[in-house]
């Protein structure tokens, strides 16, 4: 129960306002004029290899032949390597009566190549805001957003299951987020009212619900890797009948490897997508909290922030012994290894802001986190590119062909041969919207400068 309070508090207090991040992202107007990217080389994510030197050419936020190039801007891209925007498929956007707060993180994922954020926790203000992304109005990435949160408190009984799921259907969201504290009734009405209306749902696995249940319903996506602690208990261990705690960490020192492979073909078979958010599970579980707050994306966070994290992180630790801790992060990494290796897809998120996870920052630390746990740097790429068409069914998205969406960024060096390469950004364009490394260095400025008035501590 106390790592349950736990939870719920972390929720209330990150998600729903208790954000510190401030700043005010400089604005682009829609770019009206064709642009031509010369002598890149386009990294092609599918075949893991890279290109001759091209020019790639957009027009109305489009890619298109490079050979109509009448009145184009040419930028000198020689040296430079192309991949499609990457997607953050696990972000939270704050409540737009905090406008700037909602800027600075828009801001500061677009700074870090995210060109597609999936909402996790929506409000009436996202709709609009949804909106004015699309249009071009406001920089930053592409907005996918849930509707506010579907838990065991504002889904109180079958028939208020089935008005909130029709409600939030009808005001437009793009798919329902799923808390946890839903009983298996109400999950099963929310669920059968969502098919009805074609409407997606994506998030948590209630305890109530149990993750065999969520495998045979058409839930999208699991997020946190949430209830594959619970089956890989063994039914006779005493640790089977224990609350679970913070995704698990309560039985942590009960979870069986031999399980991973059946529930990973379970997975695969379900065809369920997972998005593992495995950067928030070791701030919180493992890593070196004096190294954490040294990060260099630290700066576009208060300090005040910064202590809070650090406080939350030393009280769920202080629930675990370590040796559990370093167990649990280590079984996730297996089981994303085996998720992958069964075919079961696999969507990048790291869930952000949150625990010590920056906006953007955290993405690439998501990234390396798949490549440590077994994937190559063309298939953690493709979580958060090829695969996130794949799941949208959008294929003009996460391409670099003519009809394809520009959403790109350009990157100094290979990520194939180096993941954290996706860091070294050139600059990025969204919908046509380029923002060159000057532009986004001074977004980012302003970012710290409102974060840490007096500089550096």
């Amino acid at each position: 129960m106390q790592s349950r309070r736990i939870f719920f508090k972390l929720l209330a207090g990150l998600l729903f306002g208790h954000l510190l991040l401030s700043a005010v992202a400089a604005q682009s107007e829609p770019n009206a004029q064709a642009l031509i990217f010369d002598g890149v080389r386009v990294v092609d994510i599918e075949s893991a290899s890279v290109g001759p030197p091209q020019r790639l050419m957009v027009a109305g936020g489009i890619l298109v032949d490079a050979s109509a190039e009448s009145g184009a801007r040419v930028i000198n891209a020689e040296g430079l390597f192309a991949i499609p925007g990457l997607a953050e498929m696990h972000a939270h956007v704050p409540n737009t009566q905090n406008a700037q707060q909602v800027q600075d993180v828009l801001t500061l994922f677009l700074a870090h190549g995210i060109t597609t954020i999936r909402g996790m926790l929506g409000e009436p203000g996202h709709l609009a805001l949804r909106s004015e992304l699309a249009s071009g109005q406001r920089a930053g990435p592409r907005l996918i957003t849930s509707g506010p949160s579907l838990n065991g408190t504002s889904v109180a009984s079958v028939e208020q299951a089935a008005l909130l799921v029709r409600s939030q259907s009808e005001a437009g969201y793009d798919f329902l987020k799923l808390h946890p504290g839903l009983w298996a009734e109400t999950f099963d009405a929310l669920t059968r009212t969502a098919d009805g209306l074609d409407m997606g749902y994506a998030g948590h696995v209630s305890l109530a619900v149990g993750l065999e249940r969520a495998l045979n319903s058409k839930q999208r996506t699991i997020d946190h890797l949430d209830g594959y602690a619970q089956v890989l208990v063994p039914p006779d261990h005493a640790a089977a009948n224990q609350p679970p705690g913070f995704f698990g960490m309560a039985i942590a020192h009960a979870l069986d490897l031999e399980r991973i492979e059946p529930w990973a073909q379970r997975t695969q078979t379900a065809g369920m997508w997972n998005v593992p958010t495995q950067t928030l599970i070791e701030n919180i579980a493992v890593n070196d909290i004096d190294e954490l707050m040294a990060r260099p994306a630290m700066r576009w966070v208060p300090p005040a922030l910064r202590e809070q994290w650090k406080a939350q992180i030393g009280q769920l630790r202080g629930q675990h012994a370590a040796e559990n801790l370093a167990h649990f992060v280590q079984v996730r990494r297996e089981l994303i290894a085996a998720l992958h290796g069964a075919g079961a897809g696999l969507l990048l998120g790291a869930d952000a802001p949150q625990i010590m996870n920056v906006p953007g920052d955290s993405t690439h630390h998501e990234l390396a986190l798949f490549v440590a746990s077994g994937l190559t740097p063309a298939e953690a790429l493709a979580t958060g590119t090829t695969e996130v068409a794949r799941f949208l069914d959008q294929p003009a998205q996460a391409c670099l062909n003519p009809g394809c969406v520009a959403d790109l960024v350009l990157l100094q060096a290979d990520p194939l041969q180096d993941i954290d390469h996706t860091r070294r950004i050139a600059g990025v364009m969204r919908a046509g919207q380029w923002f060159d490394r000057e532009a986004l260095d001074v977004m980012l400025a302003d970012i710290e400068q409102r974060a840490n008035p007096t500089g550096p501590d």
